[in-house]
């Protein structure tokens, strides 16, 4: 029988997002409690705050939006979860990679786990300071030479050392995004998941169902794995 975990964090007012983004609000509209007749609410929330995937728009000019990305990029049947503990500023590098042989080259999906999740709770401004990132070198091997990869996801608030990307014209997203200087298609990532229920654990499939904003950079979503 199959069980399903959800690696995408609850959304809430007052939840913790980067200190440069707006704060999330979750505003009553209707409530029952006040004569209304049904309960009604309404969310506002910048489109990279809590767990999102980026679309190629978000740092491409003539990039797609995320409402024109074919939906099988969004369902996976090779995730496989990358263990590679980092600490502030550190990097995911090739040879992390290829530490997986096979399962690297087979993998539509890699989780990246660098244990920076841990801090999200309990001293967020440790989590949105000097996380790790994947390094330039990592992010062009796996957009050149793994295939079969259609998306990337971290345990941090970007896949991209933001300390080092003003510098290198933000390289990391834009190997990943930039649909025009590689051959194989853009590939998406997934930024703040949390990884933890998947440790331990063999996966089988993921799939996630981002909300359609004509034309828009990103999108607010969940990510659902099986897993054995």
């Amino acid at each position: 029988m199959a069980k399903y975990v959800e690696i995408g964090y609850p959304i809430y007012e007052g939840m913790p997002v980067h200190p440069a983004l707006p704060q999330v609000k979750l505003e009553p509209n209707e409530r029952l409690e006040k004569g209304d007749s049904w309960n009604g609410s309404v969310l506002s929330i910048y489109l990279h705050a809590g767990t999102h995937v980026d679309a190629p728009w978000h740092h491409m000019p003539n990039g797609k939006g995320i409402d024109d990305i074919p939906i099988e990029d969004f369902i996976y049947q090779r995730p496989l979860l990358i263990n590679v503990e980092r600490g502030p500023n550190e990097f995911i590098e090739i040879k992390d990679l290829e530490a997986y042989g096979d399962e690297l080259k087979e993998a539509d999906i890699l989780f990246f786990n660098t244990g920076y999740w841990k801090y999200r709770r309990d001293n967020f401004d440790k989590y949105a300071g000097d996380f790790p990132a994947v390094s330039p070198d990592a992010a062009e091997y796996i957009r050149t030479k793994l295939p079969n990869c259609k998306a990337v996801a971290i345990d941090t608030l970007s896949i991209e050392n933001l300390n080092d990307a003003p510098n290198n014209s933000f390289f990391v997203h834009h190997a990943f995004l930039n649909h025009e200087k590689y051959s194989e298609p853009t590939m998406l990532i997934y930024e703040d998941i949390n990884p933890e229920p998947l440790i331990g654990k063999t996966l089988k499939s993921a799939f996630s169902a981002p909300l359609r904003l004509e034309g828009y950079d990103a999108s607010v979503v969940n990510v659902i794995v099986e897993v054995e």
